[in-house]
């Protein structure tokens, strides 16, 4: 009964159309009923080289190599070294992501449509900095390189255009 549950379960998460779980299925089985000795790690070993000559392992294998080489950049093009960095948005993620990057010595643009919002994202970055002053994980020295890596602008900031442009 439980075994038929979990067929049908592996059946409408796979559509039936990958071996592996039904395999895993059948080892589970496998040691069940066989507790002792080695015998159960053989049958694992027997499962998993059938599964290695199938079809749907060389088309998994395919995309995973794919994958890893689309990582790969191989223009053969020099990197381009990044001194400041804008980041659009000073809400949850775009605090974080600057507070990350003024951490990495880089200097950043912070930009948010009003000076409210840019307010909330800059107390964020400031609270977290004050934690890590408090917990000696950030000196008062690294708390004031990092804020001022930090420059805020909102769409009221006259020249937040000039400070893109040197972005």
């Amino acid at each position: 009964l439980m075994w038929d549950k979990i067929k049908k379960m592996v059946d409408k998460n796979t559509n039936g159309k990958y071996p592996a779980p039904y395999a895993i299925m059948e080892c589970v089985k496998y040691g069940l009923s066989h507790p002792n000795g080695l015998d159960k790690f053989k049958k694992e070993r027997e499962e998993f080289a059938k599964l290695a000559a199938t079809s749907e392992s060389e088309a998994l294998i395919g995309i995973f190599d794919g994958m890893t080489k689309m990582k790969k950049h191989s223009s053969g093009a020099d990197p381009i070294n990044v001194k400041k960095v804008a980041v659009m948005g000073a809400g949850l993620m775009g605090a974080g992501i600057a507070q990350v990057t003024a951490e990495k010595g880089y200097e950043v643009l912070l930009k948010d449509r009003d000076d409210a919002s840019l307010g909330r994202g800059l107390s964020y970055m400031n609270d977290n900095w004050g934690k890590k002053q408090k917990r000696r994980r950030m000196t008062q020295y690294q708390y004031n390189l990092n804020t001022s890596r930090v420059t805020p602008l909102s769409d009221d900031t006259e020249s937040w255009k000039r400070h893109f442009s040197g972005a």
